[in-house]
């Protein structure tokens, strides 16, 4: 497993750098407008520093997921269609080992992401508490336990997103062979799995009857189940990966 880490953090670590760098750049152009409000207090410049928050909060957010999900390390896309995936075939590697490898790295890079975008947070909050400013607010709780929970509900979050769709595509890839079938098969599989998850998770908020804030020590019952779930898919794209697929 080591050596799969080793290879799998070479091939990434340059995308992993750059992508961390265009990123703190949009926050430090954020922050920076944020600062120069002070000086500038025009209109247009509260709407440029405006605009700029934004971006870094959806770049934060939204965006950091998507790219890592979509392009970051743990995708197997690689592994299904580029002549990367023949190559790991001649090397004697377990798919589990090989797979996972990949979605740790893939995890590591999005924990990556997640540390900037909360130390983008904190810069934020302490120009807020500095200033007595209205112009952004953010609320920070006093219990360190909740913000960990939320971590680990974002990592969580974010590894049953990456083997949904490894899965998807390694379905597709182990039994349609024409690629124009094979986003039909990606899309519908995605479609069941996720209707699945609501169904799932509708039902256990039922059963446990959550309710923010009081219930907050709840979603770890959630946490624990995505878990479950993004193993059990693991170790069937595995199988698939080793037994179907046939590059």
């Amino acid at each position: 497993m080591l050596s799969v880490l080793k290879q799998e953090f070479s091939i990434h670590k340059k995308n992993i750098l750059f992508t961390s760098i265009i990123i703190t750049a949009i926050y430090a152009i954020s922050i920076i407008c944020l600062w120069l409000r002070n000086v500038i207090t025009s209109e247009n410049m509260a709407d440029f520093t405006a605009i700029w928050l934004a971006i870094g909060l959806v770049v934060g957010t939204v965006g950091a997921f998507f790219i890592t999900l979509g392009k970051g390390s743990g995708s197997m896309i690689d592994l299904l269609y580029k002549d990367t995936g023949l190559l790991m075939k001649t090397i004697p590697v377990n798919s589990l080992k090989l797979i996972g490898g990949k979605i740790i790295i893939g995890l590591l890079e999005f924990i990556i992401y997640v540390a900037l975008f909360s130390v983008y947070l904190c810069m934020l909050n302490l120009y807020a508490i500095n200033n007595s400013t209205e112009f952004i607010k953010i609320s920070l709780s006093d219990s360190m336990f909740e913000y960990f929970s939320l971590f680990c509900s974002a990592i969580t979050l974010f590894i049953l997103a990456q083997t949904v769709l490894n899965f998807a595509f390694t379905l597709s890839k182990s039994f349609v062979k024409n690629t124009k079938w094979s986003g039909i098969i990606v899309a519908v599989t995605i479609y069941f799995i996720l209707s699945f998850i609501v169904e799932i998770t509708g039902a256990t908020f039922d059963v446990i009857h959550f309710d923010y804030p009081e219930d907050f020590l709840k979603i770890w019952i959630l946490i624990i189940l995505f878990t479950i779930i993004s193993i059990v898919l693991y170790i069937i794209t595995s199988i698939l990966y080793d037994k179907k697929v046939n590059l």
